[in-house]
């Protein structure tokens, strides 16, 4: 899985976005996901990092401040 090198202290983990299909399309989950940590958190590496997840269909994020780790869980925890 991606695993960016940060000094982020605040983790989430997160489910990957499920398109209609059977099958999860990684690319289009990175895509989903990176766009909206893009609008809505900041850039990748100065507010952001992908992080180490211990769930299999889980997608790992460390964030520079707690309020996007828990805006972020928040809207992506379906």
């Amino acid at each position: 899985m991606l695993v960016d090198s940060h000094t982020f202290q605040y983790p989430a983990q997160i489910p990957w976005p499920i398109y209609n299909s059977t099958q999860i399309d990684w690319i289009e989950g990175l895509f989903a996901i990176e766009t909206w940590l893009r609008e809505c958190v900041g850039p990748r590496y100065a507010q952001w990092a992908y992080n180490d997840c211990s769930e299999l269909y889980n997608i790992g994020v460390a964030f520079k401040w707690n309020q996007d780790r828990t805006l972020f869980v928040l809207t992506w925890s379906v």
